[in-house]
């Protein structure tokens, strides 16, 4: 009868890393696949299209076989903008908006869009915004307060038992012992 455990056992761990091995090949596969390019005979557009960019954030897409001016100057584009001094460019990320943006980098949208010089307040994902950086947390130092005792754990103590015997917090105790949130 052990026998046949460990024969059962032996082929269900044998099904299970085939199919392991399988699976890592084709996702390697998958991973590595680039489509082919067009072919003539695939459909291709027969006219060029040019776009025409106004101020206001227009676009107009029209065939023609005939090159349009990029940008027609209905309004006074800013000649150069640089960002606030310290602010951090970020890639725009697909679902972002100015508010979003915002809100994660703790400031306002209008503030991003001044400093950005946005006409507009959509955003084009795969374009660099530029962001104040987010403040970072600062350490609390850790280390016995003056006046605190060496103590030699025993065995059987605990975190609690030891705060509680000496009056302080389980959260005092890990700091003056820099051990983070850890109860070890």
């Amino acid at each position: 009868m052990q026998l046949v455990r460990q024969f059962g056992t032996a082929i269900i761990l044998s099904v299970v890393s085939l199919g392991l091995v399988i699976g890592g090949l084709s996702l390697s596969i998958a991973e590595s696949y680039s489509p082919p390019p067009l072919t003539p005979t695939q459909s291709q557009p027969t006219a060029p299209i040019f776009l025409t960019v106004t101020a206001t954030a227009e676009v107009q897409i029209t065939p023609s076989d005939t090159p349009q001016p990029a940008i027609t100057n209905t309004a006074e584009l800013p000649s150069s903008c640089t960002p606030p001094s310290g602010w951090i460019g970020v890639v725009v990320q697909p679902n972002d908006t100015l508010a979003s943006v915002a809100l994660r980098y703790q400031t306002t949208a209008d503030q991003v869009a001044a400093a950005n010089c946005l006409l507009t307040q959509s955003l084009i994902p795969g374009t660099i915004l530029y962001v104040p950086p987010v403040p970072t947390n600062t350490l609390i130092p850790c280390g016995p307060p003056f006046g605190w005792i060496r103590y030699i754990v025993q065995p059987g103590d605990t975190l609690f038992h030891i705060a509680f015997n000496y009056g302080v917090s389980t959260y005092e105790l890990q700091r003056a012992n820099c051990l983070g949130y850890s109860t070890y």
